[in-house]
């Protein structure tokens, strides 16, 4: 268990970084529509939600590996597990067009 407990901040900045990309791609929809809330813009992405969520867990534990990841490193696997999810799903939709 006190094995853990090194893990415990760059774990909360992971979260944090995964917070701040869903909050910028929410701000970006929101300036569209006016009316839309945060509720409701993570109720119409539940799938990707999820699936940013299990993808921010892997690189931590990829980081987490060798050691414990610094603070910055585990902030920036957040903020990009949600981005990547974004290009890739850009892609796949221009490759079904």
């Amino acid at each position: 268990m006190n094995s853990l407990i090194p893990h415990v901040a760059p774990f909360c900045m992971l979260l944090l970084g995964l917070a701040t990309h869903v909050l910028k791609k929410f701000m970006e929809m929101r300036q569209q529509l006016e009316a839309l809330t945060l509720i409701a813009y993570l109720k119409a992405r539940p799938y990707k939600s999820v699936m940013a969520t299990i993808g921010a867990m892997a690189g931590y534990l990829l980081l987490a590996d060798a050691s414990v990841p610094s603070l910055v490193s585990a902030f920036g696997v957040g903020y990009a597990a949600d981005s990547m999810l974004e290009i890739v799903g850009a892609k796949a939709r221009a490759a079904a067009k």
